[in-house]
């Protein structure tokens, strides 16, 4: 079986919530040993709605394939503890406040100090520095403070939330994942590390480039970068159809579909400029025509035709389709500490059920003896720091409260 391009590489990830733990479950997936520091309670996001064994949805997806362990930061032995196991790691991701890292001795500066090829990436809010960079920030703050809620706003002009998926913080863990991609190959070529300064503000702004640069060059901060008419979600007999039908042959291939010749041929519609211009009319047109098929239909019907449009379809009927079911993006798999559960396939890694070791996600704590060891503790100096309440050991491994 071919290794994993990360197999053999240690990733230490002092972060919690969605975008550095997001980051650090895509290493793990590309075969990268993540060691997990949590607190006594665990990860914040281990709680939640639709728990499944001590899981939530969120915490299996973020912590699948790394290993836990239970570390006290504020305890006195905490960060020394901490800094042994850093030591004998090739990444480290931290998600602290500004400042925190630092005073806890856990900052690049302490953890590169005679390792000049160790990557260090911080993850936060809005960056290191800045008069808003120790603020707390979460995912909705972010989207109300970018601009994404005014851009995703209703029909009325009311901003949005993108409420059901955490947008700035999975956005913000993946442009993470590419830049400590990024600084492998450089440590690779040239054999130096790198201190990455990512933030929830800095993945926004990548995200909303053509939106910056809209707003930067006279565009405008309303309207649509990439409209054409006719695009957009219309009514149907039933359920909703998305539609794009921009260049103009698409446009005469999409008239002639619906039986509706003329709003190809009417000076009103006949350009793209004049389609712009009276889109809202054209809009109701559509809309009027296509109330006569159900979406699904339409659906066939506009795609035969080489026109492109898709039934709005809800997320399990989209993980039901037959087109995920031929491309194996999801896969029903027995994950460890969870059981059987869905996974989805990460684009450009193997199948979970294709891997040498079956995926598990950490119980708090899990592998903390072991991870202890590894970094050359010896036992009794573990059994010490267990009594101590420095460390939290799995229940197989609790030591009494006194050592002798």
């Amino acid at each position: 079986m071919t290794p994993l391009p990360l197999q053999g590489l240690r990733v230490f990830d002092l972060s919690q919530g969605v975008a550095g733990p997001y980051c650090t479950m895509l290493l793990a997936a590309q075969g990268a040993d993540v060691v997990k520091v949590e607190p006594f309670e665990g990860d914040w996001i281990r709680s939640g709605r639709n728990q499944h064994r001590g899981h939530t949805p969120a915490s299996i997806t973020v912590n699948l394939g790394k290993r836990s362990i239970a570390l006290d930061l504020k305890h006195p032995d905490g960060p020394r503890t901490a800094r042994r196991i850093a030591a004998g790691c090739d990444i480290v991701i931290e998600s602290f406040r500004p400042g925190v890292a630092a005073r806890l001795g856990l900052d690049d500066a302490a953890l590169r100090a005679g390792r000049p090829d160790l990557i260090y990436a911080s993850v936060s809010g809005f960056g290191q520095d800045g008069p808003l960079s120790r603020r707390g920030v979460v995912d909705q703050i972010m989207q109300a403070f970018c601009g994404w809620m005014t851009l995703n706003a209703d029909a009325t002009g009311q901003p949005q939330r993108t409420r059901n998926v955490v947008l700035a913080d999975q956005v913000t863990g993946l442009y993470a994942y590419q830049a400590v991609s990024g600084a492998l190959i450089g440590k690779l070529r040239h054999g130096t590390g790198a201190r990455l300064d990512i933030s929830l503000m800095g993945a926004m702004a990548a995200f909303l480039a053509p939106r910056l640069v809209a707003a930067g060059t006279g565009g405008g901060e309303a309207g649509q970068v990439y409209f054409a008419a006719p695009t957009g979600e219309y009514p149907t007999r039933a359920g909703t159809l998305m539609l794009a039908a921009r260049k103009p042959a698409e446009y005469q291939r999409f008239c002639e579909a619906i039986g509706r010749p003329d709003l190809y041929t009417d000076e009103r519609y006949a350009t793209q400029e004049a389609r712009n211009r009276n889109a809202a009319e054209l809009d109701r047109e559509i809309a009027a025509s296509l109330s006569t098929h159900g979406a699904d239909e339409w659906e066939t019907l506009l795609n035969e035709r080489g026109v492109m449009a898709s039934v709005v379809r809800s997320v399990g009927q989209f993980m039901d389709s037959e087109q995920m079911r031929v491309a194996g993006l999801v896969e029903t798999v027995d994950v460890g500490g969870v059981g059987e559960c869905p996974l989805v396939r990460l684009p450009g890694a193997p199948a979970w059920s294709a891997r040498a070791q079956a995926p598990a996600v950490p119980a708090i704590g899990q592998h903390g003896g072991d991870i202890l060891r590894e970094a050359g503790l010896a036992e009794r100096d573990i059994r010490q720091l267990a009594a101590a309440r420095c460390v939290r050991l799995p229940s197989t491994e609790e030591m009494p409260s006194h050592v002798s």
